[in-house]
């Protein structure tokens, strides 16, 4: 009975989490799915409608250091309520906005609590759970991301009966009811630090921690070219396919499916198979993503849909599939005094990169085709493996 009880309060806990990372992609999508009616009752433009999504990842990457702390200071269980009741109050912000700025100040508001939580879930999956389950539960808890998107997509549908207004604030209910979850239902004890033994330099241990900024590195590399294929890969399958939107939308299927199946898979395989070592999984991992990139680049060549649609589903197998195992190496590294903080550091990284590689390679796509755009592809995974060696 006590271990039923367990299992049931585990799966409890684990389930706050998934949603935790579901309110992120949920709040900026309830926002952005109101964009028609956004031109049309607030005059936006287009470029201001876009910076919207530029706002809030800015947010989320500039909030990811204090986040790591905060997680640290106040514990998992205040911080992730903390963060939903900012993203509730950067949603409730831009449903009352008559403009632009207000609503850029709530996106923001959005991305910084989403940043919040990247930490705090982090820290709770590894505090709170087996060693023996750590890195399944660090994947699979990033599918809370595309449900999240699904979900305030689907907010939209509330626009045409009461107004773009009804959406936005309906995703803001959901996360004031989650925040009040979280405090309710989440373990009390926290990886708060005692005043008197706080470290006042843990910021700097976490920046000199050994290997911590190679794995960190290879983590922006890898969340880069994840952005950068969602940014490139339409163009190229319209560019090298002829079945036009047959290709695209079964390229793209295949690309999402890869993504979700693989957070499944390796985080179930570096537990299993890897015995936890989530150094060695992301290896295989850049290894397979470096066959993905070639059957990319032959596509581009022969203009074959059924290669690129291979090619897909293995890149959102692996370079899009990285992002948990990339938390749970950052938590091998660091030691838990520290692990909000270290947390917080690799999401910057990550978030960096997923700035820095996609216009990187629009530079490329411009200059030397898609064929220098696979090119710089495999350079870049290639260059994460080279990073990741040193851990084997």
């Amino acid at each position: 009975m006590h271990d039923t009880a367990q299992a049931g309060r585990a799966r409890l806990q684990f389930g706050l989490i998934f949603l935790a990372h579901a309110l992120g992609a949920m709040s900026v999508l309830s926002v952005l799915t109101a964009g028609p009616r956004l031109v049309t009752e607030l005059g936006l433009t287009a470029l201001q409608l876009g910076a919207l999504a530029s706002v809030y990842s800015a947010a989320l990457a500039g909030a990811s250091l204090p986040a790591g702390l905060v997680t640290d200071r106040l514990g998992t269980r205040a911080a992730l309520s903390l963060a939903a009741m900012i993203i509730a109050a950067g949603l409730m912000l831009s449903a009352a906005a008559s403009g632009v700025v207000q609503l850029g100040a709530g996106m923001a508001l959005c991305g910084a609590g989403y940043g919040l939580i990247n930490p705090a879930a982090g820290v709770a999956i590894t505090l709170w759970f087996s060693p023996k389950w750590r890195t399944t539960l660090l994947s699979l808890k990033q599918t809370g991301v595309p449900v999240g998107a699904a979900l305030g997509s689907l907010t939209a549908l509330l626009g045409p009966v009461w107004g773009w207004q009804a959406g936005i604030l309906s995703a803001a209910m959901i996360a004031l009811s989650a925040s009040l979850l979280f405090h309710l239902l989440l373990p009390k004890a926290t990886t708060r630090l005692p005043r008197d033994t706080a470290n006042r330099n843990s910021l700097a241990k976490v920046l000199t921690l050994p290997d911590l900024g190679r794995a960190n590195l290879a983590a922006g590399l890898t969340n880069g070219m994840q952005f950068a294929l969602w940014a490139h890969i339409p163009d190229l399958l319209q560019r090298t396919s002829e079945a036009g939107a047959v290709a695209l939308g079964t390229g793209l299927a295949a690309l999402h499916l890869g993504t979700f199946v693989g957070r499944v898979v390796w985080g179930a395989l570096t537990d299993r198979l890897f015995r936890g070592n989530a150094a060695y999984a992301l290896w295989w991992l850049c290894l397979l993503g470096l066959t993905g990139v070639s059957v990319l680049g032959a596509s581009t060549l022969i203009a074959g849909p059924a290669a690129t649609v291979v090619a897909c589903f293995v890149l959102g197998f692996t370079v899009c599939s990285a992002v948990g195992l990339h938390v749970a190496l950052t938590a091998q590294i660091a030691p838990h005094d520290v692990l909000g903080q270290a947390l917080g550091y690799t999401m910057l990284v990550t978030n960096i990169g997923g700035i820095v590689v996609p216009l990187l390679l629009g530079l490329v796509v411009v200059y030397a085709g898609m064929a220098g755009g696979t090119l710089t592809l495999g350079v870049l995974m290639a260059t994460a493996l080279a990073l990741l060696t040193r851990f084997r």
